[in-house]
């Protein structure tokens, strides 16, 4: 090789080396493409939701033009469920979270749909300081202590020391209060059976349930986890009964047996009528009216941080009008995929303010202050929880969740 070869060679392993520099600090397009990803359980009973969650972040991507600031943002669906378990998998949640990780243009994760689920992602990705925002995680422990939380929590979850990880519905302390006086103030209730579904959502919700009974003058006949893998739950609907409870709270979601869980509910224990039945977001599912049968849930209450799309107002209606002729024929908007909008929406705002970086993004997103939110304004306090937020009460009348009232959180 001649001397002139040996230079050029040389000046070209050193481009090389820089373009794989530039391409690792943040992909194409001189740096200044950046990638976010969504992480929601795209199989099982919870498909329908999902789907319209990554359809809508979709939306939000298109109406910004794939912009946020300088940056053009690329977007991938990831899914943490798999088929075997019909739901989240703990395996495939750290998979995911490893490979956001490893990959230096991913700066934003909108996810995840399960508490526990985030509980195994929020570590690996603080680690690095990949920002999450999440559209429908609503377990306390996550950013915050007291009743319905584990020891060491929420600091277990953040290594480093500095949050990364925020979400725009508010958590289950207040839903569990909000729940405990609907029962006994709205549907006469005096005695409650309660049930989980032994993950972290599901007992958070009930345990923080639990303790707002009490304090509300509500008896508490029992509580228990019931088996997800159970064929059926008629021994543990005998038990309810055999207590006199009036009423049953559920807290959990509904891809634990929760059809089948309801179907015994009624057999066993009475309609919805006789013994009052109240559910967790978890359980506010229009898949539910197909898993158990309508007449199963009719009757029934459940509650959720979350708006219906007729009473959504301002630029979130403006989005329906928008988004709702994408949807398969028949299907209807389900309750949390106007929140998916607005993680996308918290997400783009901070990339657009930061100078592109993991870190910066990170900081930029817990200075979020949108005033005109697809879900209205929409702030975020030191912990990562939206500075106010809704709690609604929704009855299941004609196979559907109907919205009743809301109840302001703040």
């Amino acid at each position: 090789m001649t001397a002139k070869k040996s230079v050029l060679a040389v000046l070209g392993l050193l481009v090389a080396a820089l373009t794989f520099v530039v391409a690792g600090c943040g992909g194409g397009d001189g740096g200044n493409t950046l990638k976010i990803v969504s992480d929601l359980p795209l199989q099982g009973s919870d498909r329908e939701q999902t789907a319209q969650m990554n359809l809508a972040i979709r939306e939000v991507l298109k109406q910004a033009d794939n912009k946020a600031g300088d940056y053009t943002i690329e977007f991938e669906e990831f899914d943490d469920s798999t088929a075997a378990a019909g739901k989240w998998d703990e395996a495939k949640c750290a998979e995911n979270a490893n490979t956001y990780a490893d990959d230096s243009s991913v700066v934003g994760v909108i996810g995840t749909y399960n508490s526990g689920c985030a509980a195994i992602e929020i570590p690996i990705l603080n680690e690095v300081s990949v920002a999450m925002v999440s559209p429908a995680n609503t377990y306390p422990g996550l950013t915050t202590g007291g009743p319905g939380t584990e020891s060491g929590e929420p600091d277990k979850y953040y290594p480093t020391g500095t949050r990364n990880y925020t979400r725009v519905v508010a958590n289950d302390s207040f839903q569990g209060k909000v729940d405990a006086s609907y029962m006994k103030d709205d549907l006469g209730v005096t005695k409650v059976f309660i049930l989980d579904d032994r993950e972290l959502y599901g007992k958070g919700v009930a345990d923080v349930f639990e303790s707002s009974a009490k304090e509300v003058g509500l008896t508490v006949a029992g509580h228990t986890g019931w088996d997800p893998q159970a064929q059926n739950y008629t021994a543990l609907m005998t038990q309810i009964k055999a207590t006199g409870a009036d009423g049953i709270f559920i807290g959990g979601v509904s891809t634990n047996n929760g059809g089948q869980l309801v179907k015994d509910k009624v057999s066993i224990v009475g309609d919805n009528e006789k013994v009052k039945l109240m559910v967790a977001d978890g359980f506010v599912l229009s898949t539910l009216f197909e898993e158990a049968g309508p007449d199963n849930v009719n009757g029934a209450f459940g509650s959720a941080p979350t708006k219906p799309p007729e009473q959504i107002t301002g630029a979130g209606k403006e989005f329906f009008t928008g988004f709702e002729p994408q949807l398969p024929e028949g299907q209807t908007i389900q309750v949390y995929t106007i929140y998916a909008a607005a993680a996308a929406q918290v997400i783009l705002d901070a990339i657009s303010r930061s100078d592109g970086t993991r870190e910066d993004i990170v900081a930029k997103m817990f200075e979020t202050n949108l005033p005109d939110s697809v879900v209205g304004p929409l702030e975020l306090d030191a912990n990562g929880d939206p500075t106010a937020g809704t709690e609604s009460i929704y009855s299941a009348t004609g196979g559907n969740w109907k919205w009743k009232e809301e109840k302001a959180v703040s």
